[in-house]
């Protein structure tokens, strides 16, 4: 933790994290880096927004660190792409035919990771911590900032959209790390021997930061938001909708996804080309990339990552016969020597193969759309009691409808519904930040499905979480490993 994310001591420091972003210089401070800038850097709202803006440009063009490496950010950065292709292979939706170990994925695809090959782990999990650390300096700046031309109504967006991304941060460590330590501060003192938190700690200040915020956001999308590029309350109230489920709080989480899905005039479920258009009615919070990175273009990074990345026999004999899905978010590739036939997500459709330099940009990055929150009310609802089968059918049907398929039964037993529930869920989501990997491990479901996958022998259940990056034991050593590495 400390060499990566908290040796820097001072607020002062967001400046130097937040210019490798991409973003236009802050500001002009000529007091050295290592003193308390605080008060320069939210002197007014428009500095402070710039600085806000660099934490978003973090989240999907990187900063610093990724500079010299941006057609990589969607193997790299956490929130560009990292999640979906190491979760997804992981999981059972990636892999590639060789099953050679020279694969770039290779240890996560056949459940290989180890202390000496760690795969993308590392960078999932340092890409996170600075997307914390930089959610910190802000949480930190609003709080600490005395000028009166930092108004009280613009303090509260900054304070909740930072809150927001924290708590976005530690949902995915927590889930794919588990043992991981909770930084709530960039001072030095406070997090230089951060133990490991237990998980239900974490998701507590999880809750906590994401119910701060709803008090702080906007519910409309107006203004420089009206691309749903910034986040709003209803991200909020899906996210938490999310958490509720994960956490087993199923009262609450079909209360958040029912608000979500009751506001008909800002949220529908789109037609299956539409969905991941940037003008999308369907997008509740989406990334903006820049587009004048080459060789990505205007393609989003985890398109661009994705291309030529092999879905699995599993996944494509999942779908239904007659599911447009298949159709429309995948696309066949290959079938020359070198290159396997076989099929990769298509859900985005610049990529690779055909991104332009600084051209139009008809797609970002989706990070939530009201397709899963269907799917969360549907199976809290389900879980909440099964007499409310019926309104669970429905929105089961409404996501398989959009898809081209025949209603589900109001006659399906119970048991038969939640399988629904996890079908609709593999197949809506895949090759969606890592949603398949995180379900098969909270439903128990992760041992019985991947331990039948031949490449993946023999299974090893403490694969299901990524082991803590050694060099953080070295720098920390209150962190504890998980069992198994």
């Amino acid at each position: 933790m400390r060499r990566i994310v908290f040796n820097i001591t001072t607020t002062g420091v967001l400046l130097l994290t937040l210019l490798g972003t991409g973003c236009n210089k802050l500001l002009d401070i000529k007091d050295p880096i290592n003193s308390i800038t605080t008060n320069q850097v939210f002197l007014n709202n428009e500095q402070a927004a710039t600085a806000l803006n660099g934490l978003y440009s973090y989240l999907i063009n990187g900063g610093v660190s990724e500079v010299n490496s941006r057609e990589a950010l969607g193997n790299d950065l956490y929130s560009a792409g990292g999640i979906t292709l190491a979760a997804g292979h992981s999981a059972d939706e990636f892999y590639h035919p060789s099953l050679s170990g020279d694969y770039q994925y290779y240890v996560e695809m056949a459940a290989r990771i180890t202390l000496v090959n760690l795969g993308y782990s590392p960078k999932v999990w340092k890409s996170a911590y600075k997307g914390i650390f930089n959610a910190n300096a802000l949480i930190a700046g609003v709080k600490t900032a005395t000028s009166k031309e930092f108004t009280e109504v613009y303090r509260k967006q900054v304070l909740g959209e930072a809150l927001a991304v924290r708590a976005m941060s530690y949902f995915y460590l927590v889930n794919l790390f588990e043992k991981i330590p909770l930084a709530l501060s960039i001072d030095f003192n406070d997090t230089k021997n951060l133990p490991s938190a237990s998980p239900a700690a974490v998701y507590q200040q999880i809750i906590n930061d994401l119910e701060e915020a709803s008090g702080y956001l906007s519910e409309s999308y107006d203004g420089n938001n009206v691309e749903r590029i910034r986040i709003n309350k209803w991200y909020v109230k899906a996210m938490l909708a999310r958490v509720y489920l994960f956490t087993r709080d199923y009262e609450k989480a079909w209360q958040h996804a029912n608000d979500v899905i009751n506001r008909t005039d800002l949220f529908k479920l789109e037609n299956l080309n539409k969905v991941f258009d940037k003008s999308s009615h369907e997008v509740i919070f989406q990334l903006k990339q820049a587009n004048n990175i080459s060789p990505r273009g205007n393609a989003t990074p985890e398109g661009y990552a994705m291309t030529a990345k092999y879905l699995t026999p599993q996944l494509l004999n999942a779908f239904e016969a007659g599911d447009n899905r298949k159709t429309e978010w995948t696309a066949a590739f290959g079938g020359s020597s070198s290159t396997p036939a076989g099929f990769m997500p298509a859900k985005y459709k610049i990529n690779a193969g055909n991104p332009v330099f600084e051209g139009y940009r008809s797609e970002y990055y989706v990070v939530m759309r009201l397709a899963e929150i269907y799917l969360v009310r549907a199976e809290a609802n389900m879980l909440r009691s099964a007499a409310n089968k019926n309104a669970v059918i429905d929105d089961l049907n409404a996501i398989r409808r959009r898809a081209g398929l025949n209603d589900l039964s109001y006659s399906l037993t119970d048991e038969q519904i939640k399988e629904a529930i996890a079908q609709e869920r593999r197949i809506e989501l895949f090759a969606e930040w890592g949603h398949r990997w995180l379900d098969l491990k909270r439903t128990n479901k992760a041992t019985e499905v991947l331990s039948q996958i031949a490449y993946k022998q023999p299974w090893k259940q403490h694969q299901l979480l990524y082991p803590i990056p050694p060099e953080e034991i070295l720098w920390d050593n209150h962190l504890s490993q998980n069992n198994g590495y």
